[in-house]
């Protein structure tokens, strides 16, 4: 014989809000029972190896202000460059929001900038040596800042003197962001910055060796991690925007001391970190250090795939 039980709806209601909190204080406790890891973050570049699929824009946003884009000029486009001769208020140091002079930007064959076009502000030129043959592969230009164009030059008269001659009027920019104090006596690029590359992370399908040329921005000996180097190849040399390289350990040897000859062998060159290629041109390259092991240095050598 099967016995029914009815409950009515108020009794049911009463039945189940007992046990709601039951159930509830059951799946905490088993929650609360479960081992959950710490995980520690700590501030470092991380790239995922893309083949196909392009960075997202404001990752390669993030990555080229960290970089602050590393420039190699011509000696035309030095020759060609503004040269700042001083500010409103007699002021010889400059930052972000001031606003600058600059004259020798009058080249006839050389079309002026429009009204707010970007340029670049740069300081010294240093020659980047090829640490295997010595030779010139560029002039490095030590980035600043960089300014908008407001107006060119021109001609004006000196309002305390009606009868004087007509002078000439420098160009007038104002700066739009400094990575240090601008000073009278620097150059403004009169070229428009140019948009990134793409940059799509990935290993060469060749094989390439390199050299390191340069630490970019610093003059310590040695480099670490999220620093720029430039190296000694480029574009002709197959090396691209996006390529990771391998950095190579310094070429050691050791004696074999229980040998009565003391015979010396070449130990063999270990990766000791990563670098990624942003900005290639010709005969040189930029790369950054996003992993790295050891102190890396001039000279030292790169290696891909």
């Amino acid at each position: 014989m099967v016995r029914i039980l009815v409950l009515h709806s108020t009794r049911c209601a009463a039945a189940l809000g007992l046990c709601l909190p039951l159930l509830a204080t059951a799946q905490v406790a088993v929650e609360d029972a479960l081992d959950v890891p710490t995980i520690k973050i700590s501030p470092v570049a991380r790239f995922t190896l893309l083949d196909e699929v392009p960075l997202s824009d404001k990752t390669l946003k993030l990555l080229h202000a960290l970089l602050r884009q590393p420039l190699t000029l011509s000696d035309a486009q030095v020759a060609e460059s503004a040269r700042i001769i001083g500010g409103p208020d007699q002021r010889v140091m400059f930052g972000t929001g001031d606003r600058i002079y600059a004259v020798g930007a009058g080249n006839p064959a050389q079309a002026l900038p429009a009204r707010g076009q970007r340029l670049r502000i740069f300081r010294e030129m240093l020659p980047l040596k090829d640490p295997q043959t010595g030779e010139v592969l560029g002039q490095e230009a030590h980035i600043l800042g960089s300014a908008v164009w407001i107006q060119g030059t021109g001609q004006a008269r000196d309002q305390d003197s009606p009868e004087a001659a007509m002078m000439r009027v420098p160009a007038t920019l104002e700066i739009v962001s400094s990575e240090q104090e601008i000073m009278v006596g620097d150059h403004v690029l009169m070229t428009q910055i140019a948009a990134p590359e793409p940059l799509r992370p990935h290993w060469p399908t060749q094989a390439i060796q390199a050299r390191v040329l340069g630490l970019y921005g610093t003059a310590q000996r040695q480099g670490s991690q999220n620093q720029i180097i430039s190296i000694n190849r480029g574009r002709s040399d197959g090396v691209e925007v996006g390529h990771l390289l391998n950095i190579l350990s310094r070429p050691a040897t050791a004696r074999d001391l229980g040998d009565s000859l003391q015979e010396s062998w070449q130990l063999p060159q270990e990766r000791t970190g990563t670098a990624l290629v942003f900005l290639s041109y010709d005969r040189m390259a930029y790369a950054l250090l996003t992993e790295v092991t050891e102190g890396v240095r001039v000279g030292d050598a790169l290696a891909g795939p």
